[in-house]
C-alpha cells in the first residue's frame, strides 16, 4: 500500500463534501477500452470503492476535447493508449452532489497495464462475457450497452 493512499481517501471525502454544499458543475469523460480477445480495460482506484472495477476517467481540463480527455485519462491511469475512439454516449449524475455531465467513449486499447500504485492500484484486461460481479453499477450499465450494441440509456 502506498503512504498517498490515506490522502487519497481523505481528498475524496473533502471534495464530496464540496461537491454536496456548493453543488458544482463537472465535466468527466469515462473509456470503455476494449482490449484483445473480447476483454475490456477496468480500474480499482485507492480512494474510493477500492473493491470495485471501474471504467478509468476523470475530469476535461480547459480547453480539451472529449477525446483527447479520454485518451489522456486512460494512459494516466492505465498505461495503454486509445485508438478508434468515439462518443458513445452523454449522461448527467448529481448523486455524489456535483452536477456531473459525463461522456463515455469506447475504442481500442493497445499496450500492457502499468498502474503508478497511488491513485489507481489495480488495471487489467477483464472479459466482457461473463463480466465480473464487482463492478460498479454505472460502469456495469455502459459496459452491457457497448458489448451488446445498445443505445445509451436516458441515465447514468
Amino acid at each position: 500500500m502506498s503512504a498517498l493512499h490515506p490522502v487519497y481517501r481523505v481528498a475524496q471525502k473533502v471534495r464530496l463534501v464540496y461537491w454536496r454544499v456548493f453543488k458544482p458543475r463537472t465535466y468527466g469523460v469515462k473509456v470503455v477500452a476494449l482490449g484483445d480477445g473480447g476483454t475490456v480495460m477496468l480500474v480499482r482506484h485507492s480512494y474510493q470503492s477500492r473493491d470495485l472495477f471501474m471504467l478509468p476517467g476523470g475530469g476535461i481540463h480547459r480547453g480539451e476535447t472529449v477525446l483527447a480527455a479520454a485518451e489522456r485519462e486512460l494512459r494516466e491511469e492505465t498505461g495503454c493508449r486509445l485508438g478508434n475512439a468515439r462518443i458513445h454516449g452523454e449522461f448527467f449524475s448529481a448523486a455524489e452532489g456535483a452536477r456531473n455531465h459525463i461522456t463515455v467513449v469506447t475504442g481500442t486499447a493497445s499496450g500492457e497495464p502499468c498502474v503508478d500504485g497511488r491513485e489507481i492500484i489495480e488495471a487489467a484486461f477483464v472479459p466482457l462475457d461473463p463480466l465480473p460481479a464487482n463492478i460498479a453499477p454505472a460502469s456495469l450499465r455502459r459496459l452491457i450497452e457497448v458489448r451488446d450494441g445498445l443505445p445509451p440509456a436516458a441515465e447514468w
